[in-house]
């Protein structure tokens, strides 16, 4: 019998039966993947490839598309609110257009968004500004129908790796390489809060900063931000490192939890998505190759928890180690998506609009879609 199908406003209002979360397609390509969205319309799935390319497969034809343009890795895009223009940010330093839907795919415009990698874009609420940052330590707002640099804010000592605008229309978040997370003011364009956090990390063997943000997201409402990256950095090249998802309470400007996978294992959280039927979504690469998708629930990730208990973990950097991290929620559940023989990284999570489908993009090429069950009625 066919599972009974549901809007996603009936989805958003029901309990998700997140254990029954199962792979219902897998596309492939030759080379790792390095990031993947839905569209807004969930006709088609994105995902940037080692290659330098962007792909698009059709969901309900499997179709593939190449989108050529960019001269180093895409590490993140994003979409107009309606879905008809795909943007995409490179390392090459490139922002570029595209219809979502051209049968014949081409960037349709490009501008120099930063020096050296452009490391994310983003849309705002109502499509009209877009928002980057890269290794210039710089964050750059560009109108979406002209490709104008409209406003640039300075501030990050190092590389930021995520900007997001938030809801209310007034504000962005942006994190950096240092975990550092800064609020600016759209209208001034200054920055007015600054929240540190314990995503941050010296590798000592290499000599460098390898800590930081990988995705950032805020919840439909403003109210919390999620920023998944790594912490206790030992040997990051080996993979030796904490996955976490520092998650944040806008109004109090103040980190909440911890968001750590079931068992301690190493890696990078390398994405991170709010469902509205209450969890948090994270997708986490184990240092041994293997991919996990995990959920928490919202309600235990925002359970108060003692002032000195946040300042001892600040204080103390023993204790952003997961066995010893008061502030540490573990996940309601856990899928794990590497397949008999083949271990699979997961370097990129979406959520489709509608609230049922996820997608995982791997370091062995392939595009996986995972379907989410909602509860069955008692």
């Amino acid at each position: 019998m066919s599972e009974p199908t549901a809007t996603p406003d009936e989805l958003a209002a029901s309990e998700l039966d997140v254990t029954k979360t199962h792979k219902v397609a897998s596309y492939h390509h030759d080379l790792p993947l390095t990031c993947c969205r839905f569209d807004p319309l969930s006709r088609f799935v994105f995902a940037g490839a080692e290659d330098l390319n962007v792909y698009r497969w059709d969901l309900s034809t499997g179709l593939k598309m190449m989108f050529a343009g960019h001269k180093s890795w895409v590490r993140s895009m994003d979409f107009s609110p309606d879905g008809k223009w795909l943007y995409t940010a490179g390392w090459d330093g490139e922002l570029h257009w595209w219809r979502t839907d051209d049968p014949q795919p081409r960037s349709q415009r490009m501008v120099r968004a930063h020096v050296g990698f452009a490391r994310w874009v983003c849309v705002n609420q109502d499509g009209s500004l877009l928002a980057t940052c890269g290794n210039d330590n710089m964050i750059r707002i560009w109108r979406s129908n002209a490709g104008e640099m409209v406003a640039e804010m300075a501030g990050h000592e190092r590389n930021p790796y995520a900007v997001n605008f938030h809801p209310d229309g007034k504000h962005l978040v942006s994190q950096d390489l240092m975990g550092n997370v800064f609020i600016w003011d759209l209208d001034s364009c200054e920055r007015v809060a600054h929240l540190e956090t314990v995503m941050s990390g010296y590798d000592n063997k290499f000599a460098a900063d390898m800590g930081g943000a990988r995705d950032m997201r805020l919840s439909p409402d403003g109210t919390l931000v999620a920023s998944a990256g790594i912490t206790n950095v030992v040997n990051s090249f080996a993979g030796e490192q904490d996955p976490i998802i520092g998650l944040f309470d806008w109004k109090s400007r103040s980190v909440l939890r911890h968001l750590r996978p079931e068992e301690n294992s190493k890696g990078v959280a390398w994405g991170v998505r709010f469902h509205p039927a209450g969890y948090i979504i994270g997708g986490i690469a184990n240092h041994n190759g293997s991919g996990l998708i995990c959920f928490w629930k919202l309600d235990e990730a925002t359970q108060p928890i003692q002032l000195d208990e946040k300042k001892e973990v600040e204080a103390d950097p023993k204790l952003r180690q997961a066995d010893q991290d008061p502030l540490a929620v573990k996940p309601l559940h856990t899928v794990k998506v590497d397949e008999p023989d083949v271990l699979d990284c997961v370097r990129g999570l979406d959520l489709a609009a509608d609230n049922r489908r996820l997608a995982t993009a791997c370091s062995d090429g392939s595009l996986r879609i995972f379907q989410m069950t909602a509860a069955a009625s008692s």
